[in-house]
């Protein structure tokens, strides 16, 4: 499925017409149309991995590698009277809400083991594990 970015206007107002989208396409040169695309398609500054999807009143790209994209839509939404969201709700309305190229190389940091937050399932059978040591432990306490 993938991570989306999405540049679109409140619920409560029309969405992005594809004639605004292609007017605006039309007077912006550092964006190229793509022929044979699922969607109406453009790339920025002609490198495939900075492409523009309009399809159902918005404007999105998937799977984002660099900030550079999300930084273009910010830049763009005050056009459109839209804003930028991701696919979990958060909301790009500067440039700093899109972190920068090292934020984006940097390796994430593995949390410890004992760190980890474990699933549901293993908390109730750990539960259980302690509670029968507890219980065990507390027997041979009595026996002697």
């Amino acid at each position: 499925m993938g991570y989306h970015i999405t540049l679109s206007r409140p619920k409560e107002q029309q969405g992005i017409t594809g004639q605004e989208w292609a007017d605006f396409v039309r007077g912006r040169p550092e964006l190229t149309p793509v022929d044979n695309s699922a969607f109406d398609t453009v790339i920025i500054d002609s490198d495939m991995n900075l492409a523009l999807h309009y399809a159902d009143g918005s404007v999105f790209t998937k799977n984002p590698d660099s900030p550079r994209i999300i930084k273009y839509m910010v830049s763009i939404a005050p056009h459109f009277g839209g804003v930028v969201t991701g696919d979990e709700g958060e909301t790009f309305t500067t440039e700093a809400d899109c972190g920068t190229e090292e934020d984006w190389a940097s390796p994430a940091v593995a949390t410890p083991w004992w760190k980890k937050e474990l699933p549901r399932g293993m908390r109730f059978v750990l539960g259980l594990l302690i509670a029968v040591a507890v219980i065990a432990i507390l027997e041979l306490i009595k026996a002697k």
